[in-house]
């Protein structure tokens, strides 16, 4: 009933147009343009602001792709505040035929408890739904792109000028039920995830692999209430994925869950980025030797746009009001990351 209800009120059909930006036969360059943002769901002003930028960039980038790195609900996920909280907010974005993929937040779950079954399922029946644990009316919503239903997933993004090759797959994990400091998993870990994730790493066929996910392996860490509670890296979660995704070359990792912008030097090879102030009021970022040091702490609104060719890998952070707050580029084995001036990142 509740999948009826939010179709009906929103005409969700119309939301969803055949064109698909990025494909562009006058596009000058081969390239993949995509974005990744984090912790949207409040419904309130400061996401709405922070989507209608994602539109104008979108139109203006021609970009294909939108993630959302968890939290798209808050605060418990609850499946009536879907329409309000994301639909509403980014039919905008929709409207263009950009295609939007989900990752799944500590918010969006967070009444919910393990389901118990092993091998832990990799649809909805991970988790044991009730009225309170609604994870199944985010996967089968299907503006938020949870591919064929299932918690993780990937998306394969071809170039502008060479549709049937992929520039980049994106791999898009729930870091709910794999090993970390408030894992779902009260037993074990979710071995059939991390299975899938370096089985589909080794298969990939694009010349850039990025993960999407919720949880921080590396991150600044940030306080609140006076400093009494404070969130860092979650170091379980990366004994767990780091050696997959050294082992199986992935090139850049987005974090969602901190409510800022971050972006650290490169960590064994592979770039991190914190994109956590997609709606929430931004926190602020202690001085951390692993991130690039900013005068603003990471404390605004924002969203990353990514723009990768063959050999070079861009990206920019957006602010709300469209100024750039951060930018740059790298290719395959570079230590420091150079400039990046490609539309709409140009200083």
């Amino acid at each position: 009933m509740w999948k009826c209800r939010i179709l009906l009120a929103l005409g969700a059909a119309a939301l969803l147009p055949a064109a698909v930006p990025g494909t562009s036969p006058q596009d000058p360059v081969d390239a993949a343009r995509f974005i990744l943002v984090g912790d949207t769901g409040t419904g309130d002003e400061r996401a709405r602001t922070v989507a209608a930028q994602i539109r104008r960039t979108a139109e203006a980038a021609r970009v294909s792709h939108v993630f959302l790195l968890g939290d798209n609900v808050y605060e418990r996920g609850e499946a009536r505040f879907i329409a309000g909280k994301f639909l509403d907010v980014y039919r905008g974005v929709l409207s263009l035929g950009v295609r939007i993929h989900a990752a799944l937040g500590n918010h969006d779950v967070v009444p919910c408890e393990e389901a118990g079954r092993r091998p832990v399922p990799r649809d909805e029946t991970a988790y044991a739904l009730s009225s309170e644990c609604e994870v199944d009316a985010h996967l089968a919503t299907p503006e938020f792109g949870y591919r064929d239903g299932f918690r993780y997933y990937s998306i394969e993004i071809p170039g502008s000028r060479s549709p049937e090759e992929p520039l980049a797959e994106v791999f898009v994990l729930d870091s709910n039920t794999l090993g970390k400091d408030d894992t779902k998993i009260e037993d074990g870990t979710d071995e059939p995830q991390l299975r899938w994730i370096a089985e589909a790493l080794r298969a990939s066929r694009a010349r850039w692999k990025v993960v999407a996910m919720h949880g921080t392996m590396y991150t600044p860490t940030r306080c609140q209430w006076l400093g009494f509670i404070c969130r860092d890296d979650d170091e379980v979660l990366r004994s767990e994925l780091e050696p997959i995704f050294i082992e199986h070359g992935v090139d850049a990792v987005f974090q969602g869950h901190q409510h800022l912008y971050a972006r650290l030097r490169p960590q064994r090879g592979i770039r991190y980025f914190v994109t956590g102030a997609g709606g929430k009021k931004p926190d602020s970022a202690r001085d951390d030797a692993r991130t690039v040091r900013r005068e603003d702490r990471g404390a605004f609104n924002h969203f990353v746009y990514v723009q990768v060719t063959e050999h070079r890998f861009g990206y920019c952070a957006i602010d709300a009001e469209g100024e750039i707050r951060d930018r740059g580029s790298f290719g395959r084995g570079d230590p420091a990351d150079g400039e990046f001036d490609g539309e709409p990142c140009s200083p």
